[in-house]
């Protein structure tokens, strides 16, 4: 499941759709919501790695447990649990449980959701067999922080000079503020670098 989310945005946390998708997870705001993440004028946790992936990988445990099927569960995060299970009702009787149904329906899904699972199946064979086909993996460094409880209207910007890091890395931890902020009026527990708290 790592891999939808290389589909969803090659893992950029600000990625943005042509339909207001945002985040390495590609959540649409109602269904973001849905899942528990905030969205307002201050913070927006799709752009969160963490609380976004707690989300999506909630979701996807939903989806599967509706169809018994990773690949439809797959199918059903890209077109919508609504859209496959009309096409399963009217292609295979409503059967569901079966990783061969996505097959049986793919030609009945949108040509990007038809493309979605093979997608899927493709980078994760490449991402284990990367060796095998000359494909150099890059390792990153983990995603560590410490949280700090700050009043409201604190400046990112401001704590990273505080800190003597970059305002950038300061942005990068918390890409879930979204005008660089804490949120007015309420303690919020920004991100800063591990042992800096």
């Amino acid at each position: 499941l790592l891999y939808l989310a290389m589909i969803e945005s090659d893992f950029y946390a600000d990625a943005r759709s042509h339909v207001l998708a945002t985040g390495m997870w590609q959540f649409m705001g109602p269904t973001a919501r849905q899942y528990g993440l905030r969205i307002d004028a201050y913070v927006d946790e799709r752009y969160d790695p963490v609380r976004a992936t707690d989300a999506a990988l909630d979701y996807l445990t939903v989806l599967y447990q509706q169809y018994g099927s990773w690949y439809l569960a797959a199918a059903a995060y890209n077109a919508g649990p609504t859209r496959v299970s009309a096409v399963l009702r009217r292609y295979t009787d409503g059967r569901m449980g079966d990783e061969r149904l996505y097959w049986e329906i793919v030609d009945h899904l949108p040509a990007e959701t038809a493309q979605y699972v093979p997608k899927l199946l493709a980078a994760t064979y490449l991402a284990r067999s990367a060796a095998r086909y000359g494909l150099e993996v890059r390792k990153v460094d983990p995603y560590e922080y410490d949280f700090v409880w700050s009043p409201g209207g604190v400046d990112l910007g401001q704590v990273a000079q505080f800190l003597g890091i970059s305002a950038d890395r300061m942005y990068d931890l918390n890409p879930q503020l979204i005008r660089h902020t804490t949120p007015p009026d309420e303690v919020f527990p920004p991100r800063v670098p591990v042992g800096m708290a």
